[in-house]
């Protein structure tokens, strides 16, 4: 009898010899079974969410999905510019980061990181743009 390792092996093999017919064999199911597929695809998320989360987290920003959560706590779900409640947001809030230093900041909404990010990269031309236009200069 074949080990496990012996098996995977000659999968792999027959898979890389008649990789256009295993193609083809696996889209057909996929479309016949799409509605299959998706579902146990949405289990699989739910199921490994938070461990997907957590090493996104630690591999990214270098904090724990706990050390996201309790900012998210301290923030009430809400977005630290906008103030927009996690519920409102279609995306979860995202961890705002200081790209030079790498220390972290707050949990922004995608809008207000977008917005803060352009506005970081490009704040000097900005004021002086502002400050030339501007009317009320006291």
């Amino acid at each position: 009898m074949k080990t496990a390792e012996e098996r995977k092996q000659y999968r792999r093999e027959q898979y890389l010899k008649h990789k256009d017919r295993e193609k083809e064999t696996r889209r057909k199911y996929l479309i016949k079974n799409r509605e299959k597929v998706l579902e146990i695809q949405k289990r699989w998320n739910n199921k490994n969410f938070e461990r997907r989360k957590n090493i996104i987290l630690k591999n990214v920003y270098g904090i724990t999905l706990d050390d996201y959560n309790k900012m998210f706590n301290t923030q009430e779900g809400k977005c630290a510019i906008c103030q927009r409640h996690q519920n409102e947001l279609t995306r979860s809030l995202c961890v705002d980061h200081d790209h030079k230093t790498k220390q972290i900041r707050a949990l922004l909404c995608i809008t207000c990181n977008t917005d803060l990010a352009s506005v970081e990269n490009r704040l000097e031309e900005m004021t002086n743009y502002l400050n030339k236009y501007r009317k009320d200069l006291n």
